[in-house]
């Protein structure tokens, strides 16, 4: 049987015979708006055969360090990079492609394979636990506070909360914001994956903190503070998002730097020159 992929989010749901039955899990109408993240409107499926079939490539980015990303060209979904983390006894792929064929699979495959997998958040779930089954069926770790968005249940998902190491020397901590579960993954010489947990900005070396990216709704100065003072417990020096936004020094200062200005815009500092 086919494993539905939604066209708005890249994000698998269980296999079925006919197409999937109902909306994609994100648009959901259980919860409020702003716990969905506001997505643009879903309501098209294809399958992971489908989209191996059409015209496309895998752009590569070796970061150094053991770090390196993947991205579908052309864009499918959210279009987001994907980052396998290279370690001695073995690798994650963090934020999974929405898509798997012959080629991307190669590729990861070169690189050592996978032992675990995680996301950021729900938005970057995509073909999560296809992936896993690719590589043997490797666990697919899920903060907790996200339990809720995942199209269905699986033996291959393991839950977990504040922080957990899925390999030595690989660490994701749960930062919130943008989501109730959103997370980063850090590596052991100080690389930070952060998704969208913490975003990019048009300034260089600058980065933003929002809730909401289709309507550019900032996050409170009391949540930044509360990202940055968590991230404060770790030592990192690069620091790369899902949309393709790289920091690749100093970034623990860019984002305290970045996290003091948001913080005094939102709490009303500068109003009166506005």
């Amino acid at each position: 049987m086919p494993t539905w992929i939604c066209t708005g989010c890249g994000v698998e749901h269980p296999d079925s015979a006919a197409e999937a039955e109902g909306s994609c899990v994100l648009t959901s109408e259980i919860v409020s708006i702003e716990e969905r993240g506001d997505l643009p409107p879903h309501g098209t499926w294809t399958t992971l055969a489908a989209l191996a079939a059409q015209p496309h490539h895998t752009e590569y980015v070796d970061h150094g360090r053991g770090v390196h990303s993947l991205r579908r060209a052309p864009k499918f979904a959210i279009g987001h990079r994907s980052f396998v983390v290279q370690t001695p006894q073995g690798n994650l792929l963090w934020d999974s492609p929405g898509y798997l064929d012959e080629d991307v699979v190669g590729l990861v495959e070169r690189l050592g394979g996978v032992a675990a997998v995680a996301a950021s958040h729900p938005h970057m779930f995509g073909a999560q636990l296809s992936w896993s089954r690719a590589f043997g069926g490797v666990p697919v770790y899920v903060n907790a506070l996200d339990a809720e968005w995942l199209p269905g249940p699986d033996a291959l998902i393991e839950l977990w909360t504040e922080q957990c190491e899925p390999l030595p020397g690989v660490r994701l901590v749960h930062v919130g914001g943008h989501m109730r579960g959103s997370s980063v993954a850090l590596t052991a010489d100080g690389t930070l994956l952060v998704g969208d947990s913490i975003s990019g900005g048009l300034a260089h070396n600058w980065v933003s903190f929002q809730r909401n990216f289709p309507k550019h709704v900032p996050l409170s100065a009391a949540v930044v503070r509360r990202i940055v003072d968590r991230l404060d417990e770790y030592e990192y020096d690069r620091l790369y998002t899902l949309g393709g936004d790289e920091i690749d020094s100093a970034a623990k200062d860019v984002v305290r730097r970045s996290a003091e200005t948001h913080i005094r815009w939102v709490s009303g500092e500068f109003d009166h020159p506005t």
